[in-house]
């Protein structure tokens, strides 16, 4: 089940980056490795227009500054969320695999 983004308005959908609401794709902030579920559950995914995405070289896919931005900002909303003080980010560790902040 796919819970509400943790960066994302599900009510007033828009990219995150540009905010234009013209052809918008779902990106999870944490893919791969059977993260893609992790993140669908915790609401680590963002809405990214085509070209935020991947249909450019200003896309999260080939823009590793913008994909670890964005891997950050989630790592500190999902923190926030669960109430979260640990210097070491042992839990979202343990979630994710990495620390990203």
């Amino acid at each position: 089940m796919k819970k509400p983004s943790l960066l994302s308005d599900m009510s007033d959908p828009c990219c995150y980056v540009c905010g234009t609401t013209y052809n918008l794709h779902v990106h999870h902030c944490f893919p791969g490795y059977g993260r893609r579920k992790v993140s669908d559950r915790e609401g680590c995914w963002v809405y990214l227009c085509a070209p935020h995405h991947n249909m450019s070289n200003q896309g999260v896919h080939f823009n590793h500054e913008l994909d670890m931005e964005l891997r950050r900002r989630c790592q500190e909303a999902w923190e926030e969320r669960e109430g979260i003080d640990e210097p070491d980010h042992e839990t979202f560790i343990a979630l994710m695999g990495r620390n990203y902040l």
